[in-house]
């Protein structure tokens, strides 16, 4: 398996994630690498992994330089660059249990049908966050469904990033290598909706998702992460990326899918307009209504860049659909 680990400019949990991954416990009959993709860090990122070469503790570890900012760039110069059957993306902020690698080897192992999966997604929050933030914690990545492995459908299909484990030849199909509807994360611009992407384009290529609790990891939230300004933020950038996620999942017509694209924003406007009257008794209704309202303002932003999409981008655009 190789571990793709994918960073800008965050070294000192960087250097903790790797910290970490020399605590793991693996099996000696199992492989692994670790690659560090650097993309364009300004920090002391590579003084941090020459470090933990030096220590000759993590099996293969090695440092590349991917140019083009942007996570799905970076993703894919460590993918291009490693050959494992099996691959694996951890953030630069999460810590890997010391058996995370061991119990991800052995359930890749015992199902040849999936194509990809992830496990416990744990967040440690550096200062106590508000309710607010608690309640959509699913946006910072937090996941768990239950103590049992399951296979996931088109309806539960989510999978973080963090610790998304793939199958190469499922990637391979999949088409993804060669064509990415949404560009994920970008220096500090916070898009959203890669990690979906890759899932349902893997799903829909005929493989199996699947979730075991196993795989547990422990994604740190920094303070300057943890504030309702950076909530909206996420949220527009998930906005964004749910017209283009919605046409993966459903795999219907283009003409259904603009139709539900719209009443889901007119269904939004109506939920703001319910926040804000709330808010006149709980306050925090407020913050749901800017919730709500960056969300909706996402998907619009979304269908009048696909409307003004140039005619090649348009064909691949309606290939997604399956005319009814």
């Amino acid at each position: 398996m190789d571990i793709i680990i994918c960073t800008y400019n965050n070294a000192n949990l960087l250097d903790r994630v790797l910290t970490a991954l020399s605590l793991s416990k693996v099996s000696p009959s199992y492989q692994w690498t670790v690659l560090v993709v650097d993309n364009n860090c300004t920090d002391n990122t590579s003084a941090v992994v020459e470090k933990h070469i030096n220590l000759q503790i993590i099996p293969g570890l090695r440092r590349i330089v991917e140019q083009k900012q942007g996570l799905t760039h970076a993703r894919l110069c460590g993918i291009k660059n490693t050959t494992s059957k099996w691959l694996a993306f951890v953030d630069d902020d999460c810590l890997l249990s010391e058996n995370w690698i061991d119990k991800a080897i052995q359930f890749a192992a015992s199902h040849p049908n999936c194509g990809a999966f992830g496990g416990k997604v744990v967040l440690d929050w550096e200062i106590t966050p508000s309710p607010i933030l608690v309640k959509h914690s699913g946006k910072y990545a937090a996941y768990e469904r239950g103590e049992t492995s399951k296979q996931l459908s088109r309806d539960n299909y989510q999978i973080p990033g963090a610790g998304l484990v793939l199958r190469r030849t499922a990637l391979e199909k999949s088409g993804w290598l060669d064509k990415q509807l949404l560009n994920d994360r970008e220096g500090k611009k916070l898009s959203a909706g890669g990690d979906s992407e890759i899932v349902l384009r893997i799903l829909n290529a005929g493989y199996q998702l699947w979730y075991t609790p196993d795989c547990v990891l422990h994604h740190f939230i920094p303070t300057k992460r943890i504030s309702e300004a950076y909530l909206f933020n996420l949220m527009y950038g998930f906005g964004a990326a749910a017209p283009y996620i919605a046409s993966m999942r459903w795999n219907r017509s283009y003409y259904i899918w603009l139709l539900v694209s719209i009443l889901r924003i007119f269904k939004g406007f109506l939920q703001i307009i319910a926040y804000y009257i709330k808010a006149a008794i709980n306050p925090n209704n407020k913050s749901e209504a800017l919730i709500m309202w960056n969300w909706t303002k996402g998907q619009i932003h979304s269908l009048f860049t696909i409307n003004r999409m140039d005619r090649e981008e348009h064909i691949i655009w309606l290939s997604l659909f399956q005319k009814l």
